[in-house]
Formats: structure tokens, sequence, C-alpha cells
């Protein structure tokens, strides 16, 4: 084959400079290389050809399916187009600012609560011993709060509160039960007034 000006294509800088890549081994195997993709690359392109013919179809299935779910999700009185926007609204909320800021503070926190939960219960280990040094029991405080809420839940539950005057409450002394309780109530009362100073 001959150029322009009528020499042959092999004959020019051009062209000998092609027959000595041609004849480089590293070109020939890439050459080689080449050959052997080109019959992959035909395979690739037929079935590339053949979704493309068959992608209107697909997509037009796909689509008549979600409209199907989205038809049955509204007869059970969901309604995707409102949680949708539902959606979209509280991703604007999450992604504000001043909540993504917020939220990394809740996060920071979560991650420092194990040691915040164990510093408070140290705290109230603390406050307990004093307590059992100054000679409070609070065991016993606790199973008194206990009784009082049992108490106060029955009182107003099974008997009606009716004493009848003065002779009504004399005889509702005579109980056993309410001479404790009454008992308890004034050494309260006594201890509570030195208390007061």
């Amino acid at each position: 084959m001959a150029t322009k000006n009528g020499t042959i294509w092999s004959e020019t800088p051009a062209g000998q400079q092609l027959q000595q890549r041609l004849a480089d081994e590293e070109t020939l195997r890439g050459l080689d290389h080449l050959l052997a993709r080109i019959t992959t690359l035909e395979t690739a392109v037929e079935r590339l050809a053949i979704a493309m013919e068959q992608g209107p179809g697909l997509i037009s299935m796909a689509a008549d399916t979600v409209d199907e779910t989205v038809r049955q999700a509204a007869q059970r009185g969901i309604y995707m187009e409102d949680r949708v926007q539902n959606t979209v609204a509280l991703l604007e909320k999450l992604t504000r600012p001043e909540v993504t800021h917020q939220l990394s503070a809740l996060l920071d926190l979560a991650d420092r609560s194990p040691g915040l939960i164990a510093m408070g219960m140290d705290t109230l280990d603390e406050q307990m011993r004093q307590a059992g040094e100054k000679g409070i029991d609070l065991q016993k405080i606790a199973s008194l709060t206990g009784s009082a809420a049992a108490a106060l839940s029955e009182a107003s539950e099974k008997e009606p509160a009716k004493v009848g005057g003065v002779f009504g409450l004399l005889r509702a002394l005579n109980d056993k039960d309410r001479k404790k309780g009454l008992g308890f109530l004034m050494n309260f009362l006594k201890f509570f007034g030195q208390k007061m100073g």
C-alpha cells in the first residue's frame, strides 16, 4: 500500500517503527490477549442488545408489580405517598445541623453512660454508707415506706372511712391494729418534733 506521495508505507519512518513494535514479544502478547477477549466482548455485546430489547417489558412488569403493591397497601389503609412524604419530612428534620449536633451529643452520652452509671452508683453507695454511719436504717425505711403504701391502698379500697362522732372514734381506737398504728404515729410525731428543734 502506497502513501499519498507514492512511497510504500513500510518504507516510511512511521511504518518501520510500527514493524519494530509488531516484532516485539510484549506487543505480540498484548495482541494475543486482545484477540482472545474479542469473543468475550462479542458475547457481552449480544447480551446487552438482548437486555436492551427486553428492557421496556421488564421495566413495565416491575412498574406493574409496584403499582399492585401500592394498591394492596391502600386497601389496608396504608398510603405510600403519605409515608414517602412523611419520610422525606423526617429526613429533612434529621439532617438539620442542630439536630445532627444533638444526635451526635446523644451518641457521645450513650458512649459515656456506663461510666456515668457507675459513678452514680458509687455516689449512691457512699450516701447509703454515710446514712448507715448516722444510724439511719435504710432497709427499715424502705420496708416502712412499702408498708405505708400498701396500707394506704388497702384503706382506700377495703373499708369506707366512717367514724361516727367521738364515741365512734373511741370504739375504733379499741382495735389492736389501730392502736399499733396510732402508737407509731405518736412516736413519729415526738421524734419529728425533736428534730425540728
